[in-house]
């Protein structure tokens, strides 16, 4: 099952996610809406992933090395 989580497709899927999110927010409201309540709930989430993936801060950064 961990293989599963590790394999390139579900390493695709937040980043398609987060573009859609800005497509929505650049459409006529309500979706607008959506999208942008949606973008910042996740902001700070992709962005603590970001900071522990290639900057090694947070709770996603790679402790064993």
């Amino acid at each position: 099952m961990l293989d599963r989580l590790t394999s390139p497709t579900s390493r695709v899927v937040p980043v398609l996610g987060t573009l859609y999110l800005g497509y929505l927010a650049t459409q006529p409201p309500p979706a607008r809406w959506v999208g942008l309540g949606c973008l910042a709930v996740l902001t700070p989430f992709a962005l603590g992933w970001f900071l522990g993936r290639y900057a090694g801060l947070g709770p996603w950064a790679d402790t064993e090395s």
